[in-house]
């Protein structure tokens, strides 16, 4: 997926330092009380093991899966926040000021602005059915959430009406991810071959989950 270096928005510097940071997030995102309330689908591959979701006082973590592929050994962990706004005016500030509150908290230490980068909104729907995201990628992680890992890639996906979905996918070996020297990512590795393993899903009018 191809994605634009930039920051979330110019909005983020000032409602960062802001003693209101903490009171605004609460307003539109909470964390998933039931997967019912989403409609998300998961791929199990070969490659994945679901299994027990980490307790934590970082983020919560509403499904887990362990991914074992060449010798390599990594976690892929969701969580998912309903998305509880009825006024879009103030979604993309809600939206950034979640993203930073989930990636500090998870890094435990403050991520650099510099390090988040948005996905295109094309990509983004082709692959997840969602309607936009951003990615970072943290190293030496200091919290409880990473506990046990030296690298994180965290991954935000919104879609309208239901909600922002976390994936962050943790891991010790850079060989886990699979770059080449040239710069390409081999499609054998554990996080290539298995990147593609959610869907935003939608229903229609009689309730039937829409297939392509």
């Amino acid at each position: 997926m191809k994605k634009k270096a930039v920051l979330l928005t110019g909005v983020i510097l000032f409602l960062c330092t802001s003693v209101c940071y903490a009171k605004i997030l609460g307003n539109r995102f909470r964390i998933t009380k039931s997967e019912k309330e989403f409609d998300v689908y998961y791929y199990l591959t070969e490659d994945m093991k679901v299994i027990k979701n980490l307790k934590n006082n970082d983020v919560d973590v509403t499904q887990s899966f362990s991914l074992s592929k060449n010798g390599l050994n990594g976690e892929i962990r969701y969580s998912l926040f309903t998305d509880t706004g009825t006024d879009d005016s103030d979604l993309q500030t809600q939206y950034a000021l979640t993203v930073l509150m989930c990636l500090n908290n998870i890094a435990g230490y403050e991520v650099p602005q510099n390090a988040v980068s948005l996905f295109r909104e094309e990509d983004v729907k082709k692959e997840f059915n969602a309607d936009f995201g951003c990615t970072a990628f943290i190293q030496e992680p200091k919290s409880d959430y990473s506990k046990g890992y030296n690298f994180m890639i965290v991954e935000f996906f919104y879609k309208e009406k239901q909600g922002l979905v976390m994936r962050t996918c943790l891991f010790n070996d850079f060989e886990f991810l699979g770059f080449n020297p040239d710069g390409s990512i081999s499609p054998s590795s554990p996080w290539f071959s298995n990147y593609h393993t959610f869907k935003f899903m939608e229903k229609d009018k009689n309730g039937k989950y829409i297939s392509e």
